[in-house]
Formats: structure tokens, C-alpha cells, sequence
């Protein structure tokens, strides 16, 4: 964020607060947004207590919290479903089985395929410790190779997507990914830029990844956006995990997402209910501003109107440009509609990955005064 659409779009340039006649301040203003989550799980050898938490913990402190919050949440799971107990089988071990009341799956016992409701739906195939972004291109569209083993979505996943909702990743890996993270953002923005954005520097989605990261203290903390990308791999409970997932950790620090470690499985319940909480705060923050009636004798001057951010952080504050239409939107810049201030979707998105933004839209005015002759 930074630069001002071209002056002659947007007024007069830069607008002081100072001088504004009208300030509107929204700090974190909450508004209903659904959001759906694309949760990506290994199922390789390694894996079956990680998985088995998983399973432990996707309702009860994950789905839960998202009920609770009001939220209009979705779970799409690429993993392979696990039809019968998990000592069953070698399969069975690594392989995942969702229940009531996220699911419409009663028992996992003996679960022949998974069973969707409203909030969940599942496409089965296996997930590698180093292809998921792989696996995960190629199941969006029909057709693929990695098809669902239950044949439950025949066009690919990506008939699960809902328009205008937030989108949200969650990987659970203890590898490394083959494919860049600037290779699988510019394949989503390109592929479907209305669900992921169109600039694959700036993303709309959010990549939340549980990996094989160092743990910090306490163990169950998160690895802030801000940090910069850990070597250290975690130890707990005795797993011997490849690597840090340097590519997970640089795709989760350009999305704004948190990154926990994989080893800490006996305390999922933490980092599930922290992803969860995260999710509610930044599918939330309103993008769109009221505009203020003027102070008497006057009127807003709409072409001298600015929206200005002031970081969390407590970083310089930045303004954005007006746009003459939606269609003409670009990064760091809003427009102005059915007497609304809008902010562009790259610049909207930018805003939710501070959840303590402060957002401020400054009027210039003009007289409405007679001056006498």
C-alpha cells in the first residue's frame, strides 16, 4: 500500500487531516462477511497423530468458535477420507474422517465416504508431504488427475467456492513444498482472480500454516506475519519432522497468516481455537464508509476526499487515491457508489490483515454561503 491513484483521479492530492472538515474514524467496525476455509492436510506415513488431532479438535475448537462468532463459515477439506478406524489400516492411520456437527457423519468407524452438510464438503485424494499446492491447481477445475475418490464434486472443488467470500488456507504438513510460493500465487490470481485477488504480490486469500517450525515459548504461540521466516525445526513429542516449510512460512508472512508448530499436536486445541479467533476478527473489519452529513453551511467536496490508514503497528499512516469507478480499482485506492466510500479489493484486503487498523475518510467542504453583492 502507498501510492495515490493519478491525481487527476483523485482531486487535489493529499488531504490533512488537520484541514479536513469531516473525519470519519472505523476502528476494526465489524460487518457480516462469510468465509470459506480450504484446509490442506498430509496424508503421508508420518502423519497419523497430527491427523489424529486434527480430528480432535476441528470441531470442537475450531467449528465451534466460528458457530459462536456468527460467522458464515465454510470448510472445504482436500485430504483422504478415512473410512474405517484408524488402527484399521495403514490407510486408515493417515487418513481423515469428520464428524457431526461440522459434517453430516454420525460415526467413523465405519464411514464408507464423508457425509456434507451446509459448512463442510471434503474432496478425497491423497496429499503428499511435498505437492499439495500440486494437487491442490489440479482438483480446482475438471479435468484433473488427482480426482475425488467418491467422484462427489466431478467439476473440481472450486464448485464449493462461494462469490464475495473471504478465502482462507490452512495447511498441516511436516515437509516442504516443491512449487514456489510466487508460483502458486500467480497460478490463483490468474486461474481465479475473483476468489483470490488479481495481483500475485498482494493476494486476497490468507495462508495459515501448521508446519514443522521451531516452537517458540510458550510452544503453542504463533509466528506473527512480522517475523521473519525461522530455520529451526520443532521437537516436540519425539516427531522428526523434514524442515521448517520455508515455502509455507514465505507464503503464510505475504497473506498475513500465522504459523504454529506441527510438533505441539497434544495442544491442537490452542492453535486451532487461535486460527479460528483469526479468522473471525479479520473476515470482519468493514470495508465500506457511510458518508457524514456536512457541517451546516457547507457541502462535502467528494472530488477532495481521502481515506486514511493508520497501521497497528504504529506505522506512518498512508492515504488512498479515489478511483473514478469500481472498474477502474487498483491497489491503494476506493471508490465512491450508491453513497458509498468502497475500498478497492487488493486495498480492502490489505486492511483485514491489520485487525487493529485504524481507518479514518477526510472531506474537504465547500461554502454554501451566499456572498452578498
Amino acid at each position: 500500500m502507498g501510492s495515490f491513484v493519478d491525481p487527476p483521479q483523485s482531486g487535489s492530492g493529499q488531504v490533512n487531516a488537520d484541514d479536513a472538515c469531516v473525519v470519519n474514524t472505523a476502528e476494526a467496525e465489524f460487518v457480516e462477511q462469510p468465509v470459506d476455509i480450504i484446509l490442506m492436510l498430509d496424508n503421508s506415513g508420518s502423519m497419523a497423530d497430527e491427523l489424529q488431532a486434527v480430528e480432535d479438535n476441528l470441531n470442537v475448537n475450531f467449528a465451534s468458535i466460528l458457530a459462536g462468532s456468527g460467522v458464515d463459515y465454510r470448510v472445504i477439506l482436500l485430504s483422504r477420507h478415512r473410512r474405517d478406524s484408524r488402527d484399521g489400516s495403514e490407510e486408515a492411520s493417515t487418513s481423515v474422517c469428520v464428524t457431526t456437527p461440522l459434517s453430516a457423519l454420525d460415526d467413523c468407524t465405519a464411514a464408507p465416504e464423508p457425509a456434507f452438510s451446509e459448512r463442510f464438503f471434503q474432496y478425497s485424494t491423497k496429499l503428499e508431504s511435498a505437492d499439495s499446492f500440486d494437487v491442490m491447481l489440479d482438483t480446482y477445475l475438471a479435468p484433473f488427475d488427482d480426482e475425488d475418490q467418491f467422484d462427489h464434486a466431478p467439476n473440481g472443488w472450486s464448485e464449493w467456492l462461494r462469490p464475495g467470500a473471504k478465502k482462507v488456507f490452512l495447511e498441516l504438513t511436516d515437509d516442504n513444498e516443491d512449487m514456489t510460493a510466487a508460483e502458486l500465487t500467480r497460478q490463483l490470481t490468474t486461474m481465479a482472480p475473483q476468489h483470490f485477488g488479481s495481483d500475485p504480490a498482494n493476494p486476497t486469500f490468507v495462508f495459515h500454516s501448521i508446519i514443522g517450525i521451531a516452537e517458540k515459548t510458550p510452544a503453542t504461540d504463533a509466528y506473527l506475519p512480522s517475523e521473519p521466516i525461522q530455520t529451526g525445526i520443532c521437537t516436540g513429542n519425539g516427531n522428526q519432522v523434514e524442515n521448517a516449510g520455508p515455502t509455507y512460512q514465505e507464503l503464510s508472512r505475504l497473506t498475513g497468516g500465522l504459523r504454529f508448530p506441527l510438533c505441539e499436536f497434544d495442544a491442537y486445541d490452542v492453535v486451532f481455537r487461535t486460527i479460528a479467533q483469526d479468522v473471525v476478527q479479520t473476515s470482519t473489519i468493514a470495508c465500506d464508509f457511510e458518508i457524514p452529513p456536512p457541517p451546516q453551511g457547507l457541502q462535502l467536496d467528494l472530488a477532495n476526499v481521502a481515506i486514511q490508514y493508520d497501521p497497528g503497528d504504529g506505522g506512518t499512516p498512508l492515504q488512498f487515491g479515489q478511483a473514478p469507478s469500481a472498474s477502474a480499482c487498483q491497489a491503494d485506492a476506493f471508490y465512491i457508489a450508491n453513497e458509498r466510500l468502497n475500498l478497492c479489493p487488493e486495498t480492502c484486503a490489505g486492511i483485514r490483515r491489520d485487525p487493529r487498523a485504524n481507518v479514518s475518510v477526510l472531506f474537504t467542504c465547500e461554502s454554501q454561503i451566499i456572498t452578498p453583492r
